[in-house]
Parts: structure tokens; sequence; C-alpha cells
């Protein structure tokens, strides 16, 4: 935490030494993207409830940002992002950025942890198998939250996290990131901050006394990304540490989550995985979860196509021997149209399980399905 503080305070100092008047105000550039996809889906209710075979999904942002280099040489960089579908209300990464290639990054604002940026994973060319993707589809079944205070009106998935990029892929809380210059392709990275989304934009921060969930969190990690004769490798490692806050007694502890990646890449193919292990998984004491994925993708020219694999498992209570599991399986292709208009399609299953209940349950949901739609980014 102190070599976090010492970093960022000698960029904010340097950025204060010279006088900016030379340089050019901010002026925001507007961008963004909108995905529209429409998919067909069959998939096992099992006692649960009967879910439309035909499906239309969106999703869209836009992109408010600008920067400005000020004489010292750091530049200036302000980062607004907005979900923009109309079930969808608030920002996504909203952040202050100082930087240099001497002295690297320096973030601040509601944005991810620094293990996030360092992390490899999975190639995919349409639809995502580590971020959640599949479940918008083939519905993951939901139980009774294992901790009351860990879900909104006390439900949540069985296995709770499906993603291996950090504990926390959603996180978007207000934190201080600082990333160092690349030094012969190693970068390293740290930060610390809140892990609750919306928390304390302008408020002191209660971490004690009742159910408050606005947990602390700090990431760090190191990565390597280089090209040998047009072979390019990038590996990391990282590890993430949530104290919990608020919420006490035997049955919370604090939440810790170590994850690796790699990827390799060789004439237009790429192959690469990740694996992630979380203890005490949502502060959830003796709960704990795993995941990993491992795909390979081709590019050529306007043609890309992927395949990958997804697996991921968390104890059904504390110290169970039993887990519930989802795996997911994606087939990927994609062409791009040009200015900015991708054509993507994607066939996928996934299955569900809850560890604790006999095979065939209400709680285990299993499916196909395939889903075509256009990715347009401005």
């Amino acid at each position: 935490m102190k070599k976090l503080l010492v970093a960022s305070t000698a960029i904010v100092a340097v950025a204060a030494v010279s006088s900016a008047n030379a340089a050019d105000p901010i002026k925001l550039s507007v961008g963004g993207y909108m995905n529209q996809y429409v998919g067909y889906v069959s998939q096992d209710e099992d006692g649960q409830q009967d879910f439309a075979e035909v499906n239309i999904n969106s999703e869209t942002e836009l992109y408010f940002r600008g920067s400005t280099t000020l004489d010292n040489g750091l530049t200036i960089g302000v980062n607004i992002d907005r979900y923009a579908d109309r079930d969808d209300a608030g920002g996504d990464d909203v952040f202050l950025q100082i930087s240099s290639d001497s002295l690297g990054r320096l973030r601040i604002g509601q944005t991810k942890g620094a293990a996030y940026a360092l992390s490899h994973s999975a190639p995919n060319v349409a639809i995502g198998n580590n971020d959640g993707d599949v479940s918008d589809w083939i519905a993951r079944p939901t139980q009774t939250a294992k901790l009351n205070s860990n879900a909104a009106n006390n439900s949540e998935a069985f296995v709770y996290s499906d993603q291996t990029m950090t504990a926390s892929e959603g996180n978007d809380g207000q934190k201080i990131v600082y990333w160092t210059p690349n030094l012969g392709g190693f970068q390293a990275g740290v930060s610390y901050g809140l892990d609750a989304n919306g928390a304390a934009i302008e408020s002191a921060v209660n971490v004690g006394g009742g159910n408050t969930n606005n947990d602390t969190a700090w990431d760090v990690g190191v990565a390597y990304n280089g090209d040998f004769g047009g072979v390019t490798f990038g590996a990391d490692v990282t590890f993430q540490q949530n104290n919990n806050g608020g919420t006490t007694g035997t049955l919370v502890e604090d939440r810790q989550s170590y994850r690796a990646g790699v990827s390799v890449g060789v004439a237009g193919f790429t192959v690469g995985g990740s694996y992630r292990k979380t203890n005490n998984e949502r502060s959830i004491k003796d709960v704990d979860s795993s995941g990993w994925d491992l795909g390979v993708a081709y590019e050529t020219g306007p043609y890309g196509v992927s395949l990958s694999y997804a697996s991921f498992e968390e104890d059904s209570a504390a110290n169970s021997t039993l887990d519930d599991t989802a795996k997911t399986w994606v087939l990927g292709a994609s062409y791009d149209l040009g200015a900015g208009v991708t054509l993507v399609g994607s066939v996928f299953t996934a299955e569900y399980e809850d560890g604790a209940t006999a095979v065939n349950s209400t709680n285990d949901n299993e499916g196909t399905g395939i889903v075509t739609g256009l990715q347009v980014s401005f």
C-alpha cells in the first residue's frame, strides 16, 4: 500500500510542478459500441421457469474520452463510459488518468483493479466464454443465498463467479490504480479501493458496524508480453484480496483470489487459457471456488474463428466435498464488414449442476444455442 501511495504521489507531484499553459484544454470525443443479437436456445427447465426459445439481446455503451499533454510531458486523460440500453442506468469505467512513458499510469475513479488489465485468457472472436455471455442465453439456476447479506433479494447463482480475470470482474468501485512503465515487456500493477459498485462516490465509507457490504479490495500483479520473431507470448500472475465490510460473524472471512493466464500467437493462430482459485467466495468462510478456460482462435484478413471451453466450480456449502459446477463450450466465427461493423455467430452449450442434489434435479439446467448478430463500434 505504501508503494502505491509513493508512486501515485510522485506522479501527482510531477504534474503540479510544470505549468500547462501551452497545452490545449481537454476536448471530449464521443465513441462507443452497440451489439445486437438474435438467437435460438433449447434448454431444460427441470421444474424451474419456462424460457423463450427465441431471444433478442443487446449491449450498448457510450464513451466520452479526451486527453491533453502538459509541458512537462505528462498526459492527463478523462474517461467516462455510460451504459446506454434502456434497462441499464449508470456508468461503467469513469476515471481520471495521469500517464507518461517513464512514470507509468495512475488512475483515480470508478474502475476495475490492476489485475484485470494485466490478465490473459482464452481467445474468442464472437460472444465470450469467460464473462457470462453464455448465461445471457442459457439460464443459470439460482438458490437461496449462502449468506443472506451477499445477494439482492436473498438469491444467487449456484456458481457465483463465471470468469477468471479477477475475483470480481464486474467490480467498478472507487479506486486508485497504478501500473509501472513497460520494462522489457514486463509490467506490474497495484490498486486499492472499494469492491462495491456505486458505493461512496461522494461520502464517507462505512466498512464496519452493520451490513454495509462496502468491501475494500486491493490487487497486485505482474505480466509479460513479448514478440519473438513473429511469435507473441503473454503471461500474468495476479492476487486480489477483499476485506469484508460490515458483515461479521463466524460465517464471514476475507476473500482471497489467485489467478494466472497465458497466451501464445503465431501465423494467425492464438492459443490461450487461464486459471483462478478463490478462497472464501463472496467472503463466506470455507466456501471456495475455482475456474479455468482454454481456447484457440484463428484470424486471417476479415475472417475469424474460435473454439473455447470454460469450467467453474464452487463448494456447495462450507467445507463441503460436493461442488456446484458450470461448464460451457463456445464455437464462434466473425467477419469484418469494415467501417467498424462485424458480423458474428456462435454455437454454444452449457451445463449447470447443483452438487448437493440428485442428478437432473430442479436446480440443474443444460442447453444448446445458436446466436448471430452485428457488433458496431463508433
